[in-house]
C-alpha cells in the first residue's frame, strides 16, 4: 500500500474514514473564513438545491443526525442571518426552514470552497478512473444501507 503517513490505514473501512476526516479538516480550514462548518454547508447545500417546503425532519434524515444535533446546526445558521425558521401553515409545531437572500448569496462561495477541495482531491486522475471510483463508492453506500435496512 502507497503510505502516505504513517496513520494511513491499510483496510478499505477505516481508510473511507480517513479520507473522510482529511476532507472535513481541509474544508474546515478553507470555511474557517467564513465562520461555518462543513456540516452547516451540508445544510446549507441540502436547502438550496430543494424545491417545496423542507422541515427540520427532513433536514435530519438528509444529514443522518439526531433532532439536537440540527437544531444546533440550524440555530447557528438562522443566528448568521443565512436561513430562516418559520412555523408550518398547517402544523405550527413543524418548522420550515428556508434560506435568506444572504445565504443565497453565500452559497456562491460555497460552491467555489467545494469546487476548490473536489479538484485537489480528483487531482491526477482520469475521467474513466474518477467514474469507476464513483461508481464503487455508491456500491459501498448501497452495502452499507442494506446492511442498517437489515438490522433495524
Amino acid at each position: 500500500m502507497d503510505k502516505l503517513h504513517p496513520c494511513v490505514p491499510d483496510h478499505f473501512g477505516p481508510l473511507l474514514g480517513y479520507c473522510d476526516h482529511r476532507v472535513q479538516q481541509v474544508m474546515g480550514r478553507l470555511l474557517r473564513q467564513y465562520d461555518v462548518s462543513p456540516m452547516q454547508c451540508r445544510t446549507l447545500t441540502y436547502l438550496h438545491n430543494q424545491t417545496g417546503e423542507v422541515n427540520q425532519r427532513m433536514l435530519e434524515q438528509h444529514l443522518l443526525v439526531k433532532p439536537s444535533t440540527v437544531n444546533g446546526i440550524v440555530d447557528r445558521l438562522e443566528e448568521k442571518g443565512l436561513l430562516r425558521r418559520t412555523a408550518g401553515k398547517s402544523d405550527g409545531r413543524c418548522r420550515i426552514l428556508t434560506l435568506t437572500e444572504q445565504g443565497v448569496r453565500f452559497y456562491d462561495d460555497l460552491t467555489a470552497v467545494v469546487g476548490r477541495v473536489n479538484r485537489q482531491m480528483e487531482q491526477g486522475f482520469t475521467p474513466a478512473e474518477l467514474e469507476t471510483l464513483r461508481s464503487y463508492l455508491l456500491r459501498v453506500a448501497r452495502n452499507l444501507r442494506t446492511e442498517e435496512e437489515t438490522t433495524e
